[in-house]
């Protein structure tokens, strides 16, 4: 589906060049470390090297997040990796 009107109409929601999930985590991981470290330098650097890496993935492939989530909600938890015996595949 290379067609101009299906990529417009199936685009994601994007702020500042970012789908909406990549600004989400940007701020999460941005303010939650600013606020644990309390440094200027900090935010400044962590908001910059995540924007360009958020921005470099986005380019890749703007809804990497959502196939994620959906493989990690489609994927059932086996009673053995709760138990602490890892992935087995015997009894």
């Amino acid at each position: 589906m290379r067609a101009p009107l299906f990529k417009g109409l199936t685009r994601p929601v994007s702020f500042m060049g970012l789908p909406m999930a990549y600004v989400a985590t940007l701020l999460i991981v941005v303010v939650g470390g600013f606020i644990a470290t309390l440094s200027i330098l900090y935010l400044m650097i962590s908001f910059i090297l995540g924007y360009v890496t958020l921005r470099l993935l986005a380019a890749y492939d703007a809804r990497i997040f959502d196939v994620l989530i959906v493989t990690i909600r489609a994927t059932p938890i086996k009673k053995s990796q709760l138990q602490g015996r890892g992935v087995t595949y015997g009894p």
